[in-house]
Parts: structure tokens; sequence; C-alpha cells
């Protein structure tokens, strides 16, 4: 596999995966508003919650993060050239991202889940489980996921849409977009404000995906700068 079609198949899988465990997550929340805004509160959930939330997690594990790993270093091949300390900076961040949000992802999908369904079993301890299943919650959602995930996937966004200016200047004004609303997601977050922060977050969502149709498009056209991506031509790179 070439890392131009390794490329497309990353986006094709964010985009595609991604949009499954969003509606797992959903169904994991039973569409409670109030669950949106206080993950925690799936606790009570069932055995139901408890499968939909271990799918849902495992789905964003292979949509949102490792598939940005590939993509990541396939822009730092393909931009490099354009400002060398700015995209390994860029990189850098979206495997951290990749990373730190992917592993958490493995624990809410291998540790939060058997917690929900523990919980529904008859004589269990609930208001331990409940604490214990809080604390999960608070370092996934909202000191990774939502503070440390933001500040990643701000600097990435925002490092490759600079780059990706003289190519790409479309592309490139749509990252620095992206790279606002995962900004401002984050600032929300660490003040507190629930409700303003989650739809922010689901706009930023939905540009990510529309980021990634766009960048997949392009790389499988060779457009350039992703012509650099193709072995068989001869960039002199």
């Amino acid at each position: 596999m070439t890392p131009r079609i390794a490329t497309v198949v990353a986006l094709v899988a964010h985009v595609g995966l991604g949009a499954a465990s969003n509606v797992l997550f959903l169904a994991a929340f039973q569409f409670r508003p109030e669950w949106f805004l206080d993950p925690a509160l799936v606790i009570s959930g069932g055995t139901t919650s408890a499968e939909f939330l271990k799918w849902a997690a495992l789905t964003d594990l292979f949509s949102y993060y490792l598939p940005t790993a590939v993509v990541a270093l396939a822009l730092w091949v393909a931009l490099r050239h354009r400002g060398p300390a700015l995209a390994m900076a860029a990189t850098g961040a979206a495997l951290g991202f990749a990373f730190a949000g992917g592993s958490a992802a493995a624990v809410l999908a291998m540790a939060g889940a058997p917690l929900v369904a523990e919980a529904a079993q008859p004589g269990a301890d609930l208001a331990a489980l409940t604490i214990a299943f809080r604390i999960l919650v608070d370092v996934v959602f909202h000191a990774i996921w939502q503070l440390l995930d933001g500040i990643l996937l701000t600097a990435w966004f925002v490092g490759t849409g600079l780059l990706l200016r003289a190519d790409q200047p479309g592309l490139g004004r749509l990252g620095l977009v992206l790279g606002a609303f995962t900004g401002a997601a984050t600032v929300l977050n660490v003040v507190g404000v629930g409700i303003l922060r989650d739809v922010v977050l689901g706009a930023g969502f939905g540009l990510w995906a529309v980021w990634s149709v766009w960048l997949a498009v392009l790389v499988w056209r060779r457009r350039s700068p992703f012509d650099r991506l193709d072995p068989a031509a001869d960039h002199g790179a």
C-alpha cells in the first residue's frame, strides 16, 4: 500500500467510523440531553448502555485517533518542504493527540463499559461504582478528550493550515477555522460552559469531516503538495 492510498483509506475510516462512533455514543447516552452534559450519568444505563459504550469507544479509537496518526505523517511528508520546524511541531501535536486520545478511548471501552455493566447487576455496590466511573469519565472526557486533545488538535490544524496556504489556500483556511473551533471548545471546557462547549464541538466535528473528505479528494487526485505522497513520481525532495 502506497502512502497515498494509506492516507485515503485513513481519511475514509475517519469519516465513516467517526459517524458510526457518534451514533453509538448517542445510543449509549440513550439520547438523553442531560447525559451529554454529564456522561457519568451513563452508569445508570444498564447493560445496553454498557455495550453501546464499549463499541462507541472502540470505533472512536479506530476513527478519530489511529487514522489521524497516518494522516499526520502523510501531511508531514507533503508539507515539510514548506516549513520543516512548523511541520514537525504540527505532526508531533497530532501524534500526541492520537496517543493520548486513543489511550483514553481504549480505557473507556475496556474499563468504563464494564463498570456500567457491573452496576446493573443485582447486589452491586452502586455508590462505589458510581464514584469510580465518575473519576474515569472526568479523566477521559474532560481532562484528555476536551482539554489535552483540544490543545494538541488546535496546534495541528493551525500548523497544517498555515503550511497549506501556498498550495491549497481553501483547505488551509478551513484548517485555521477548525483550529479556532477546537481552541474555543477547549477554553469553554476549562471555564465550565458545558452546553456551549458541546455546540462548538459538534460544529467542529462536522467541519472536520468536510476537511477530511476535501483532503481525501486532493490526495487521491495527486494535487500539489500531495503528489509528494506518490513514490512513483520523482520530486527531487
